[in-house]
């Protein structure tokens, strides 16, 4: 059996090898922190916000990306808020060298906020950025001026100011694998056969869109159109209801509109022309 004195030196130990790794754990935090691989964080009310990059200049281009860190169970959005919310918006006009910027969204969740659905994202998000230099041979001074919103009861609209510098022999960081990860849940092109959308008797112009493979528990559609049109999806059994539910007073019967489709395994992109005149009486 121990003694008492053993078992306080045992205890003793565990207590200083807990602390130990805690110490550890948040030495790599801050050295992550303050790499050569992510800007300062910009802090908001219940989120901040930083650019992180993969590394050096890749085939023309560096691996960026906009991370979003949201606190409670605070909510920020997609590019289509849903019902509502506040899309997010990137200005990267202050930039150095910059040729060309894309930023990518990944395929959103589905939420219920208090009887509305909003499209986005809890705990965090990463935006994925493309970056190409006008000048390779030379840095890129990223300068974003970003608009979000960080939503939980209230909305709450935040704005960061983030500067990175991106070197071409920048060495391959920490960030590279979270922004691939991110990158890898942007929607990639469909084929036109993926889905069958059939017309809908209904009083709003409606149709029924059903997914060439079975969709499994985890799948969700999302519908995008042009400004003044706002389309419902409904998943129903093994296919989906999409309904436009608000249009401008003087749209084309005909109407381009964006499937975004979401299952456990990736997210497809369709893009589609519908029938949107009004049903026979």
């Amino acid at each position: 059996m121990f003694s008492t004195q053993s078992a306080k030196l045992a205890l003793a130990l565990v207590a200083s090898l807990t602390m130990k790794i805690a110490a550890d754990a948040l030495a790599q935090d801050a050295s992550q922190d303050s790499s050569q691989d992510a800007s300062n964080w910009a802090p908001a009310p219940k989120s901040r916000a930083r650019l992180i990059a993969s590394g050096g200049l890749e085939g023309g281009s560096y691996g960026a990306g906009v991370e979003i860190a949201l606190s409670g169970r605070a909510l920020t959005y997609w590019r289509n808020p849903g019902d509502a919310g506040v899309a997010p918006r990137f200005d990267f006009s202050g930039s150095r060298n910059l040729g060309s910027v894309e930023v990518i969204y990944p395929a959103p969740e589905r939420h219920d906020e208090g009887g509305a659905e909003a499209f986005g994202w809890r705990k965090s998000v990463i935006f994925p950025v493309s970056v190409r230099p006008a000048d390779p041979g030379a840095p890129v001074v990223l300068d974003l001026k970003l608009e979000y919103a960080a939503c939980e009861e209230i909305c709450v609209p935040s704005d960061a100011h983030l500067r990175f510098e991106l070197a071409p022999k920048a060495s391959r960081g920490a960030q590279a694998g979270r922004i691939a990860l991110w990158s890898a849940r942007a929607p990639k092109q469909a084929p036109a056969k993926s889905f069958t959308i059939t017309r809908n008797a209904a009083p709003l112009p409606a149709w029924i869109v059903t997914p060439a493979e079975p969709a499994g528990p985890d799948a969700d559609l999302f519908a995008e159109g042009p400004e003044g049109w706002y389309f419902e999806t409904r998943r129903i059994e093994g296919h989906f209801t999409l309904a436009a539910v608000d249009r401008p007073a003087l749209a084309d019967a005909q109407v381009e509109v964006r499937l975004t489709y979401r299952t456990a395994s990736g997210a497809t992109e369709l893009q589609t022309r519908l029938d949107a005149a009004a049903a026979a009486p």
